[in-house]
């Protein structure tokens, strides 16, 4: 499913569509995150894809990595399979993740994938219900909280304030309101709750803790 705002979408999105109808000709596809609320921002934003199909994925990659080089853009592109889908897990299987970030490419093949709980969630709060099977909100919660503690371990890590803090906020406000948002939306709930949204290390610890509390 294409969202509203495509206009704004890389020119990759409507290739690598084409791209897994063609290799998974059961497929359905999801366009979520920043370019389902319409927050996309070219040249920084993922573009994030959620692909059903129980059709097996030989040739998949090397297609999006074809495509990729004629339009370059941060991806997270993952496919499981219906059933997975319909019946959602802690730790739900994967059966493929292609991902590219500043040009890194990471390639995954039938793991067990937590944060896909999270995936779900999202994509069922854009409607998607009938294919997706409900996720507890404590599930949710749990992957959240994982970040938070990894990040807090992390300690001073300037190069991912920025993402550090507004994911902050988006596990936040979820954990407060029930509502998924997009990272503009949520560091203006945070500012709205008398927090500093910044990128600085004592901004960062302190969402850090408000997420975590």
């Amino acid at each position: 499913m294409v969202p509203d705002n495509a206009a704004v979408a890389p020119p990759l999105l409507q290739r690598l569509i084409a791209i897994c109808r063609a290799a998974l000709p059961d497929s359905t596809i999801i366009v979520h995150g920043s370019l389902a609320v319409g927050d996309y921002i070219p040249g920084k934003s993922d573009l994030d894809i959620l692909v059903l199909s129980d059709a097996p994925t030989d040739g998949l990659v090397e297609a999006v990595q074809a495509e990729w080089e004629h339009h370059p853009t941060n991806l997270d592109l993952r496919v499981v399979t219906y059933k997975v889908a319909a019946t959602p897990t802690r730790t739900p299987r994967m059966h493929l993740y292609v991902g590219v970030h500043n040009g890194h490419w990471e390639i995954e093949r039938d793991v067990d994938e937590p944060d896909l709980v999270v995936e779900f969630s999202v994509c069922r709060q854009l409607g998607h219900t009938e294919l997706i099977g409900a996720v507890p909100d404590e599930w949710v919660d749990q992957v959240g909280g994982a970040v938070i503690e990894r990040w807090k371990e992390v300690g001073h890590d300037p190069p991912h304030h920025e993402l550090m803090a507004l994911t902050a906020c988006r596990i936040w406000r979820f954990r407060e309101e029930r509502v998924h948002s997009s990272k503009p939306a949520a560091a203006e709930w945070a500012r709205s709750k008398g927090a500093r949204v910044a990128y600085d290390d004592a901004a960062v610890r302190d969402l850090l803790t408000k997420a975590s509390a």
